[in-house]
């Protein structure tokens, strides 16, 4: 006896929705549409003028991001039903697509999973030299845990051809109450780990802070300024956080280098990644813990140069007395930062925010630049890229945006 398929039950987006999934967006913000979502439902199937349109994860907890597109195609009714399958796919793609591109050839830390940008929203997965955090971006995956962590590490040991056990596995749930991993093993409740990049030694450390100690985002842009970093004699580091860049410097032979952080935290945290690292032992490297306005004032009271800046500010940040915005900052630190640079030295400089796009981010330099008559000029921008990689019609996946100066 043939058997009626049931109507899907649909709801309605804001047209605007509609439009930004079209070119490839995968986000529902709260709207007046999407407040009506009913909270129980694990699926949503929006509808374009009464039409499914898009099969959505649901997460009725996050305070902005509603809903996120799962499919904009197919047969979203048998999609659901086959969702497990679907993401065991998607892990796997996902996973095999940093190994046949090789990314752990030159360090043993790197994203497997980088959210939207491989087509599971809100869930992102590190491999850490062993290690495998996994990030929940959205409530939504946490009640696929036990299946999302059997099938990474089903994955890495046939992929990667190694064996990783429940004791490996942290979670993180990534919200604003900045809570740290939390170990599948109920007896750990933190672990250093030594990783490697470009030949360098860093340490991480697991289950202890909100962030484990260094932006593996980063890592590609630090392999691609290599021969700028090789004809550098001095290097200034500026928001140095634990030191990637430093570190990296000096492997490649910059003999003069000063990084520069607020946190006392952070610098004693470089300097035992320094302390890894035996061949910098002959190399003479500063640590100043002070703000980036205060360090760059001192040095250029002294007439110090370098050969090569870096800035890589956090989106926005406060000195205990103020809250600032980096991109509002550089139009006082950027005469700074001329001023501290040799006669053919270079800048980099970075925005790490999803709110604002490369093309605005290179105005306001540009503007700054011809406001302050600075000797500058663009020569090459840097955006995410290898395990972190692209997604078109998703500027918020864009964030990272360095300009060469």
């Amino acid at each position: 006896m043939y058997r009626q398929r049931q109507a899907l039950k649909t709801y309605d987006l804001h047209p605007v929705s509609i439009k930004q999934i079209t070119k490839g967006h995968p986000w529902i913000t709260l709207d007046k549409f999407s407040e009506k979502f009913p909270a129980k439902d694990r699926f949503i199937v929006a509808a374009n003028r009464k039409r499914p349109f898009a099969l959505l994860i649901h997460d009725p907890s996050h305070k902005y991001i509603r809903a996120r597109v799962w499919a904009t195609g197919g047969d979203f009714q048998k999609q659901m039903k086959n969702f497990k399958n679907d993401l065991q796919t998607r892990i796997r793609n996902a996973i095999n697509k940093r190994v046949q591109n090789k990314v752990g050839e030159n360090r043993n830390h790197f994203y497997l999973i980088f959210g939207e940008n491989d087509q599971i929203p809100g869930l992102k997965v590190h491999y850490l030299n062993g290690e495998i955090l996994i990030q929940f971006y959205t409530d939504f995956w946490t009640q696929y845990k036990d299946f999302i962590v059997q099938n990474v590490m089903k994955v890495v040991q046939e992929k990667i051809n190694e064996d990783v056990y429940h004791e490996n596995i942290w979670i993180q749930v990534r919200g604003p109450q900045k809570q740290p991993a939390i170990s599948l093993d109920p007896n750990c409740h933190f672990r250093s780990v030594e990783i490697s990049e470009y030949g360098v030694k860093y340490k991480v450390v697991l289950g202890k802070y909100y962030d484990h100690g260094i932006y593996t985002d980063m890592a590609s842009v630090r392999g691609k300024i290599k021969e700028e970093l090789e004809k550098s004699k001095s290097l200034l580091n500026l928001f140095s956080y634990t030191g990637a860049f430093s570190l990296y410097a000096m492997s490649l032979g910059v003999q003069d280098v000063v990084s520069v952080d607020l946190s006392e935290s952070y610098i004693e945290w470089l300097e035992q990644n320094i302390a890894l690292n035996e061949d910098f032992k002959e190399i003479k490297h500063t640590s100043l813990t002070q703000s980036v306005e205060q360090s760059l004032g001192e040095l250029n009271e002294a007439g110090t140069k370098f050969d090569f800046i870096i800035s890589d500010p956090p989106s926005s940040s406060s000195d205990k007395n103020k809250r600032s915005n980096s991109l509002d900052d550089y139009k006082k630190y950027l005469p700074l930062i001329d001023n501290a640079l040799t006669k053919n030295g270079k800048a980099l400089v970075f925005l790490n925010t999803h709110k604002t796009s490369m093309r605005k981010f290179e105005d306001r330099i540009l503007k700054i630049i011809e406001e302050q008559k600075l000797p500058l000029k663009i020569t090459k921008k840097f955006y995410l890229s290898e395990d972190c990689p692209y997604k078109k019609g998703f500027p918020e996946g864009n964030y990272l945006k360095g300009l060469l100066l």
